[in-house]
């Protein structure tokens, strides 16, 4: 697994389990302290309710029968008064009541004319089912409860019932016509009104839709009595210290469980970042630093993590490096060695000509068959010169770009001129050459003398590929790389020893040998390489041990500028 997914993951994970607990502990505690304040709630709410219907209304509804009149300084009075005296009213915080509409009219503190109690149509519902609505207050911690008082301050009317039977209809929640016009006559207009039984076959609430009057009908002995009444609401705003305390002491406790929360992850993010990443990046930055005192060992021990895997194959690269960085020494030591071999040949010839020349013409006479032998021997130096030049040249051109002669030329000549020349070692060596041309192959422009040196390499290797014998397999064929462009394919296949994989990318590298023992510098393949390129072409090695090796060398023929 990658180190960024790894440690991904980890994080990931670990912030997703913490948050979860942190969910569900603190999901539990919340939900234990919610209903423990809604039990206080309702416990609370239950007396506050309680006081506001047998304490408050009736005091409202007392002073406003006894004065007949809606009297707000003295209904302020009395409200003030009750709240002194009640010890069970301390919390209280203030009393709106209002009167025929929402609009507050008196109040324990100081009001507004254009205040009013606010009820929406769902709370109207709520005082009308359930006697009361209970509520926080915004911005406050406060417990508001709104009720409904109905309240008779005009004089009774009696009048005299119609000879009907009239309380079956107003049981049934409708008026008679004959008492209608009997209301109509006192100037009391009721038309589509809602009548509610209060006290079956004895009182009647009705309430005037049009004009949203309420009225209480009466029957007492043979008469009828009906008063106006006037509807109005009480707002008691009630200080809740315990609840707002819970509240409180519920934040509290949240904002300490995120620091604990929070402490955590930082705890955590810091152990794994540690452990997978900062502990061993300074392992891997002593392991750089031991390397430049060369005090390397692959013996101590290492992470099975990415970086621990990267440090170890750091230290291997290091050690394949030092380790080829010696080899190269060694080669080149080598390619030295076989350079001062191969400038000492011509150069011994040379010097033992030039002596042999210098005695002959120190004769006193010199005969017209030393001067014929002198100028053989001269011209045994000029080869020499030449060979030289050669040897200079291969070595001078090894890491610069190749001059190429090129020309159009017939593949399977140039093969054959190659094999020719392995004829007796092939045979020596109990190597079977089996050819397979393709005889519609056009002419290539290569350097003839060039591609021969490269394939003379590739044959030579092949051969001391298999000391115990096998088979070299060389094919050329036409192929094909797209619609447009065409190469031309060599493959040169033995059954021999095969080239380990590890090594596979650095045998065209100069001074790389695997031929130690045999007195390879390393520079067939290097030299092949670079005259492949040098023809912009392709080479390809497929080679498994024990298995043979194949190379695959590609030259392009649709190239306008190889001409």
């Amino acid at each position: 697994m990658r180190l960024q997914w790894k440690y991904s993951l980890v994080i990931n994970l670990s912030v997703i389990a913490i948050l979860v607990a942190f969910y569900f502990f603190d999901s539990l505690r919340v939900r234990r302290e919610m209903n423990a304040l809604h039990a206080l709630g309702a416990e609370r709410g239950a007396e506050l309710k309680k006081m506001a219907e047998n304490t408050i209304l009736r005091a409202v509804v007392t002073e406003l029968e006894t004065s007949k009149v809606f009297d707000a300084a003295q209904l302020d009075r009395v409200l003030d008064e009750l709240k002194r005296e009640r010890p069970d009213m301390q919390d209280v915080l203030d009393i709106h009541v209002s009167l025929d509409d929402t609009r507050i009219r008196s109040s324990l503190l100081s009001r507004e004319d254009t205040a009013n109690i606010n009820l929406d149509a769902s709370d109207l519902a709520q005082i009308e089912t359930k006697g009361a609505t209970v509520d926080t207050v915004e911005g406050q911690n406060a417990t508001a409860i709104v009720i409904k008082y109905l309240v008779s301050l005009a004089t009774p009317k009696q009048i005299e019932p119609p000879d009907v039977d009239y309380e079956t209809t107003l049981n049934n929640g409708s008026i008679p016509f004959p008492l209608w016009k009997i209301l109509v006559a006192q100037n009391i207009y009721v038309m589509d009104a809602i009548v509610t039984v209060q006290e079956k076959g004895q009182r009647w609430w009705i309430t005037d839709k049009e004009r949203v009057n309420l009225y209480t009908l009466w029957k007492e002995n043979d008469t009828l009595s009906i008063q106006k009444t006037q509807v109005g609401y009480i707002q008691v705003l009630f200080n809740v210290p315990d609840i707002d305390k819970s509240i409180r002491s519920a934040l509290l406790m949240h904002a300490i469980l995120i620091v604990i929360v929070g402490a955590l992850l930082v705890i955590l993010i810091d152990l794994t970042t540690n452990h997978l990443i900062m502990r061993p990046l300074e392992r891997m930055t002593r392991i750089i630093q031991s390397a430049e005192t060369d005090n390397l060992s692959l013996e101590q021990d290492y992470s099975s993590d990415e970086i621990g895997k990267a440090t170890h194959n750091l230290v291997r690269m290091l050690w394949q490096l030092r380790d080829a960085h010696s080899k190269r020494i060694d080669a080149l030591g080598q390619f030295a060695a076989g350079i001062a071999h191969e400038i000492r040949n011509p150069l011994n010839s040379i010097g033992m000509t030039a002596q042999y020349l210098k005695s002959v013409f120190s004769q006193p006479k010199v005969s017209s068959d030393d001067i014929e032998e002198a100028k053989e021997l001269l011209e045994i130096v000029d080869n020499k010169i030449e060979e030289l030049k050669e040897i200079s040249e291969e070595f001078l051109t090894l890491n610069r770009p190749r001059k190429l002669n090129r020309e159009p030329v017939n593949l399977k000549v140039l093969v054959d001129q190659v094999l020719v020349e392995f004829a007796l070692i092939t045979e020596e060596a109990k190597v079977q050459v089996i050819k397979n041309y393709d005889e519609n192959l056009p002419d290539v422009p290569l350097d003839a003398a060039l591609v021969r040196q490269t394939l003379f390499n590739f044959v030579q290797n092949s051969i001391q590929a298999m000391p115990k014998g096998g088979s070299i397999y060389i094919t050329t064929l036409l192929e094909e790389v797209d619609r447009k462009t065409e190469q031309a394919v060599i493959e040169v296949r033995d059954t021999g020893i095969g080239i380990p994989e590890e090594i596979q990318e650095q045998i065209y590298d100069a001074y790389f040998t695997t031929k130690d023992a045999t007195g390879g510098i390393g520079l067939g393949l290097a030299v092949s390489h670079q005259i492949i390129t040098a023809h912009k072409g392709k080479i390809e090695v497929r080679s498994q041990m024990g298995m043979g090796t194949a190379f695959k060398i590609s030259f392009p023929l649709n190239d306008d500028k190889l001409l």
